[in-house]
């Protein structure tokens, strides 16, 4: 598994390896503005299999479950992530 680094900017938590952008999870804020909405998660090649996706998901719900959001995961890979870790604290918002 990869030492990944993990930021957040205005529109993504963007994973870097070694100083290389290796992937990152695309969010938005909810029409309503009740949720984080995590729109797609994406990893370089070149780093698929390293741990980098699991980091941006996990980074992300850490985040915004020390905030107080809750998180709304579009994204089908976030989605899975959290159906495998149940016990994470962040709260999930289904699209209505």
């Amino acid at each position: 598994m990869a030492d990944v680094e993990v930021s957040r900017n205005e529109h993504a938590w963007v994973a870097r390896v070694d100083g290389q952008v290796a992937g990152e999870l695309v969010w938005r804020e909810s029409r309503d503005g009740s949720a984080v909405v995590l729109v797609h998660t994406g990893v370089g090649e070149a780093f698929e299999g390293q741990g980098v996706g699991g980091a941006l998901v996990r980074t992300a719900l850490d985040e915004l479950a020390a905030e107080g959001r809750a998180v709304r995961p579009d994204c089908p890979f976030a989605a899975e992530w959290l159906r495998r870790h149940p016990d994470h604290p962040v709260t999930v918002q289904q699209r209505t």
